[in-house]
Order: C-alpha cells, then sequence, then structure tokens
C-alpha cells in the first residue's frame, strides 16, 4: 500500500485530469515536455512536507502538512494572464470539490500562485506555479493509512 503522500498526490492528479482548458495533459513530475502538443498542461509533484506530533503515546499521531505544487503551463503570444488565470480557476473549482483528498486528509487549501513568463522559443511560454497546501493525519510506524 502507497505512503498516503502519494495517494493523496494522486488525488489530485485524477482531480485535474479533464478539465476543459487542459483536458489530459496532467503530468505526475517536476520534469514536464513542454512540447506544442503538451500546452496548455500541468505538472503536479511535491514540494515539501512537515510533521507535527499530535500525541505522546506511542503510536503517536502525526499531523503532516503536505505542499503540493501545480504547474500550469501555457503558451500563445499574448492573453497569458487570462489563460492563466482561467486555468487556475479550474483547479480551484476541482480542488473545493473535496477538500477531504477522498477521505485521506483533513482539509486542502489553495496558498498562493507565483507566474512566470519566457519569451524564449517559437512562442512566449507561461508558467504559473499553484501552490496546494494538504493536511492529513497518520500514526508514526503507519504511513500507509491516514487516521
Amino acid at each position: 500500500m502507497p505512503h498516503v503522500r502519494q495517494s493523496i498526490r494522486d488525488n489530485l492528479i485524477t482531480t485535474l485530469t479533464g478539465l476543459t482548458t487542459t483536458a489530459a495533459k496532467v503530468y505526475p513530475s517536476r520534469v514536464y515536455p513542454v512540447s506544442a502538443t503538451s500546452l496548455p498542461g500541468l505538472a503536479i509533484y511535491t514540494a515539501a512536507e512537515s510533521v507535527e506530533y499530535l500525541t505522546i503515546t506511542a503510536p503517536r499521531t502525526m499531523e503532516r502538512t503536505l505542499s503540493v505544487r501545480v504547474e500550469i503551463y501555457a503558451k500563445g503570444v499574448d492573453g497569458y494572464d487570462d489563460s492563466i488565470d482561467l486555468i487556475a480557476s479550474e483547479i480551484e473549482a476541482a480542488i473545493y470539490t473535496d477538500t477531504t483528498r477522498g477521505g485521506l486528509a483533513k482539509d486542502t487549501q489553495v496558498d498562493s500562485l507565483d507566474v512566470e513568463f519566457s519569451g524564449e522559443g517559437d512562442q512566449p511560454l507561461a508558467r504559473a506555479t499553484l501552490n496546494v497546501t494538504v493536511i492529513y493525519c497518520t500514526k508514526e510506524g503507519a504511513p500507509n493509512a491516514a487516521v
């Protein structure tokens, strides 16, 4: 059975696959193949996780704060901001349909959005990074079961 972290990431990938603008162009990797046929698209990956112990008796309950990055890629000559905003709104609407990630998490929150533009290549490329925080709990020694 996978780590709850992986199950949450898989849930987000499934949740964000099939959105109107990006369709099935969702890649579970930091290394995203930016080609004309893969745009607009998303790359989804774990950025970091912190742990806080909630109990002192073994096995202790661990509250985990998981940071997942959703990178949005869009290409074109103009209208980047509108494209990024449209895709981000589709992502947020999908994420907030189930903040428990199928019962795995206590909460899911969209925390920030950073946008970058690159004029290199045949057409300029916009990349936005949406930071999603997911809070979930496990018992120590049992990272594959949410509590």
